[in-house]
């Protein structure tokens, strides 16, 4: 099938933006967020591909932010390569998937406990990449909070999901020794490693490591780790929405703001844990760490594995709330588990369904080099059966394609609008200036 080229400034970067679907994202990323100060942040290079499943396929806005009705447009996969965009990329953020929030700071506390939210204060709203991207100033293109984009998918198939193959994965997992340079890597879990495969912390004297952090273990030594274990505060999220506008000439996304909910929330990466300290050079990387508790480094007891189990395999974020005259002052603490993957004490009583910890329960090779973990489920993302207006979209008309080896059909399909959230969670431990620097993957699948 054709592939979408894409090109050009300002506007086509933004429309880059919005294809992170099916995917392979490499990002520089400099990480002072949320217990430190900011600090500038480089990206050197962002490569994105897709890859849609079977019966399902992927297409970006027009320029008004409508879907395109020519076939020609939609494709399962898309790729372009992009450079320079992406500067001061991660500051002070928290989201439970939808809003995104930046609080009220006391003084830091120290390099143990990093920085204090004062939940009792005001906050912002963050700057999301999409907003930064397309609107009238240019002074703001390089200080977004998170990245944001929107895409579609359409379907012969009412359900969409997305596919238990999906994986965010550091660069050294994927042997990337710098983003112009990546080696070929394995899928998670078959064959050998690549020989540009790194791990994430030295455990042995013949151990290299790529992007080795300031903080914990000096460089070559036993127990120093990479920069790019900032995989494990990643955080993804989903808002999506039928397209229930039959009239697909005129439809701008008008109705996408209004109808739009979250129906995906994942924190992909819980087997790494940042272990900190007043000293930075007793910090310690943690990896392989499982459900139970197990861990790849076993130098801890049964109880200490445990309780970091319990902290890793839970996201723990803040809300904001809203007081009378529309003053954004106050936050509500929230912590999410899995409970299919693990019991996490002090979770909420009640987590939302769309919440999804990568189930690492029965992953073998967990901690191993050149080993990271899957999604490990399917999670339906098109809403409830019940929805009313499902049939809808499969009123709507597309136009056949240029090519004349192409014999897709125009007519019944449904289509859905997505917006794809991509964030360091401020209060995840990972999220420290020691993760400066760091590379990291995100892979998206889509299915039926």
């Amino acid at each position: 099938m054709k592939k979408i080229a894409i090109g050009g400034k300002r506007f086509v970067i933004t429309k880059n933006l919005i294809m992170m679907l099916v995917m392979l994202v490499v990002i520089f990323v400099a990480i002072f967020a949320w217990y430190t100060s900011s600090y500038a942040v480089t990206a050197e290079k962002t490569s994105i591909s897709a890859q849609g499943a079977d019966n399902v396929e992927l297409a970006l806005p027009n320029d008004d932010g409508s879907f395109p009705i020519s076939n020609d447009k939609w494709d399962t996969k898309i790729d372009f390569a992009h450079s320079g965009y992406l500067k001061n990329l991660v500051k002070d953020i928290t989201s439970g998937g939808k809003q995104f929030v930046v609080p009220t700071f006391a003084a830091a506390k120290g390099l143990g406990e990093g920085r204090k939210v004062i939940a009792d204060d005001v906050w912002t709203d963050g700057l999301s990449s999409k907003e930064a991207l397309t609107n009238s100033s240019t002074l703001d293109d390089d200080q977004y909070n998170y990245i944001s984009f929107d895409f579609y998918i359409r379907s012969k198939q009412k359900d969409i999901n997305v596919t238990a193959d999906s994986f965010l994965a550091a660069g050294s997992e994927l042997g990337y020794q710098d983003a112009e340079h990546p080696s070929p890597n394995p899928k998670s879990g078959e064959g050998l490693p690549s020989a540009g495969v790194k791990p994430l912390v030295k455990t042995s004297s013949n151990q290299t490591l790529y992007r080795t952090s300031s903080y914990g273990k000096a460089e070559g030594e036993i127990g120093s780790f990479s920069s790019d274990a900032i995989v494990g505060a990643m955080r993804v999220s989903l808002e999506g929405c039928l397209v229930d506008n039959a009239n697909e000439s005129t439809y701008n996304g008008g109705t996408w703001e209004a109808n739009s909910e979250l129906r995906f929330l994942w924190l992909p990466r819980p087997d790494v844990y940042l272990q900190t300290d007043d000293n930075s050079n007793n910090w310690k990387l943690f990896t392989g760490i499982k459900p139970t508790g197990n861990s790849a480094q076993n130098d801890l007891n049964a109880t200490q594995v445990n309780n970091l189990a319990n902290d890793t395999y839970s996201h723990s974020f803040y809300e904001g709330n809203t007081i009378s005259g529309n003053v954004k002052k106050g936050l509500t603490p929230h912590k999410y588990a899995d409970g299919t993957v693990k019991s996490v004490t002090g979770a909420d009583s009640t987590v939302p369904s769309y919440f999804k910890v990568s189930d690492t329960r029965n992953d073998s090779h967990l901690g191993e080099t050149g080993h990271y973990p899957t999604l490990g489920q399917s999670v339906r993302v098109t809403g409830e059966p019940a929805q009313a207006n499902l049939d809808t979209s499969k009123a709507i008309r597309f136009t056949a394609g240029t090519d004349p080896d192409d014999h897709r059909e125009t007519t019944g399909y449904y289509v859905y609008k997505y917006t794809l959230n991509l964030w360091i969670e401020g209060e995840d431990a990972e999220a420290r200036r020691s993760m400066n620097n760091g590379i990291f993957s995100l892979e998206l699948d889509f299915g039926t």
